[in-house]
């Protein structure tokens, strides 16, 4: 047989019995690389390395499950939270977990207790129907709050629980908000 050792040189036609203990020294497997070949052709290699490697490029990586983000700010307009909304719902149908950031600059940041959770509950409830809440982050990290949400079984896409949900009343010019989201004090003078 025609051998190639571990450090890819020819070694020209060897008989069986010196390819094995030449193997054996080096520590490695004799793999038999072209059987169809006259002589046929023997590699030195470590077989249980390319076994692994290919066996890990074959494999999907683990990160298929994607956080997708969407930041808004305390000055936010209905339309805009509308558009973000519907892009919220778009991410949660198809699988994704979402990340709301609700970011606060300058003076908003002495309201965290009162204005600032009051606007996270109520972003995290224009999605409840299609999405449970994991983590609610209350505290300030850096200038921002911030919520992760899972999409419910039952909102991704596919299944027949989310046909019906997916699609808004037509006619409407604004998304009615959810009954349990808190609404705006009055001002009082």
């Amino acid at each position: 047989m025609l051998l190639i050792d571990a450090e890819g040189v020819n070694r020209g036609v060897v008989q069986i019995q010196d390819a094995l203990r030449l193997a054996e020294e080096a520590g490695l497997d004799l793999v038999e690389v072209a059987d169809n070949a006259r002589p046929p052709v023997c590699r030195i290699m470590d077989h249980g390395k390319i076994v692994y490697q290919a066996r890990k490029k074959k494999a999907p990586s683990k990160s298929q499950t994607s956080l997708k983000e969407i930041s808004f700010s305390m000055k936010i307009s209905a339309h805009d939270i509308e558009t973000k909304m519907k892009q919220a719902k778009q991410f949660l149908e198809k699988g994704h977990k979402l990340k709301f950031n609700l970011i606060l600059r300058g003076r908003e940041r002495a309201y965290v207790d009162t204005n600032g959770a009051a606007q996270l509950r109520r972003l995290v409830d224009w999605v409840a129907d299609c999405a449970v809440v994991e983590q609610m982050n209350m505290s300030m990290v850096g200038n921002r709050l911030s919520a992760i949400l899972a999409p419910k079984k039952s909102a991704v896409a596919g299944s027949p629980a989310a046909a019906g949900a997916a699609k808004p009343a037509s006619g409407a010019s604004q998304p009615a908000k959810p009954a349990s989201a808190p609404s705006q004090p009055a001002k009082q003078n």
